[in-house]
């Protein structure tokens, strides 16, 4: 018959302090229930804390690799590859991972405008408004139908918020691949591009824009690439947008050229009127600052978004935002009283 050998019991351990024996295989005395709740809540808001920050981080670095490679900082891709499980987070991690840009790197995660999907036909008609419309007991322009059907497109840039004093070469330099040389020039390129056409009047013809080229020996080629390259790449990193029309008259192929989002967003009026002052001089053209915002129009689209604000009226035919108040027709008697 087999021995069975007996499984030898833990030898107990000696409290050095008490000279107690305390049993290796007894538990020591359990924390009471809200010690442990307690502790449990303070090590989740630790593990939640720490990945928040992590995340608000990954968004960061995420934020200056697309910009590097001059790519869209799109909310699909930070939802798929940054947070995942956490995508109702987003806000939150968004405004931390944008406090962290602004504090530690001078930029700002700028939302692109919607690309404008327009033929050239719709784009001259594009400022003429129809009549209004009711809609149940409200009236509104379809301008401001628009407008306010209009959503964000969910799509950001890194922009430099740096003060003035602050964007010199020596700190903000270009990049240097492939060489800081190239992309001077592509940034020089690209920026008086953009504000041809902003001066232009937002649209610029193609033959037109090879005029402008030819006088600057960049017809054919540049410094960064050959020109029919250089034009793809400002429109695939959305600089400029190229519109393509099909002639009802003829069997000719219109194509103009317009400012693309990130043109916007990157260069904008600012950046335009910088290269007006840059090429005239202060102080040698007489009103050169009205003359910038009369070409690009900034008068123009200050009256036309005061023109286009919606104007909502009650069924009774009076403005329903009108201020509080006697009724129109009582205020007409009294005032008629008093004369």
């Amino acid at each position: 018959m087999p021995l069975t050998r007996k499984r030898r019991a833990p030898a107990d351990e000696v409290d050095e302090e008490g000279g107690t024996t305390i049993s290796s295989t007894q538990h020591r005395s359990r924390p009471s229930n809200a010690d442990q709740d307690a502790d449990y809540g303070e090590e989740s808001h630790t593990a939640a804390s720490g990945s928040f920050e992590q995340l608000s981080k990954s968004l960061v670095r995420y934020a200056l690799a697309c910009e590097y490679a001059r790519i869209p900082i799109k909310r699909q891709d930070i939802n798929h590859k940054i947070l995942r499980t956490h995508a109702r987070s987003f806000k939150d991690i968004f405004n931390t991972a944008q406090y962290q840009l602004q504090d530690t790197f001078g930029m700002q995660m700028e939302e692109l405008p919607n690309r404008e999907k327009v033929t050239v036909k719709q784009r001259r008609g594009r400022y003429v408004f129809s009549t209004p419309r009711c809609i149940s007991n409200f009236c509104i322009t379809a301008a401001a139908i628009s407008e306010t059907q209009t959503k964000g497109s969910n799509q950001w840039v890194l922009k430099n918020i740096l003060p003035d004093r602050y964007r010199i070469p020596e700190i903000i330099a270009p990049p240097r691949i492939p060489t800081s040389e190239v992309e001077s020039a592509y940034v020089g390129l690209y920026t008086m591009i953009i504000s041809l056409i902003a001066l232009s009047g937002g649209t610029l013809p193609e033959a037109k824009l090879e005029r402008f080229l030819k006088r600057v020996n960049a017809d054919q080629s540049t410094p960064v690439d050959k020109t029919d390259k250089l034009l793809a790449r400002m429109t695939k990193e959305g600089y400029i947008v190229k519109v393509k029309d099909q002639s009802s008259s003829t069997a000719e192929e219109l194509i103009d050229y317009m400012v693309g989002p990130r043109g916007k967003v990157e260069v904008g009026d600012e950046g335009v009127a910088g290269l007006v002052r840059a090429v005239y001089g202060k102080g040698t053209v007489p009103d050169l600052e009205k003359r910038i915002e009369r070409s690009l129009g900034i008068s123009e689209r200050r009256v036309l978004s005061t023109q286009t604000q919606p104007t909502v009226v009650n069924g009774d035919g009076a403005p329903a935002n009108r201020a509080p108040g006697r009724p129109r027709r009582q205020q007409n008697e009294a005032e008629s009283e008093e004369e």
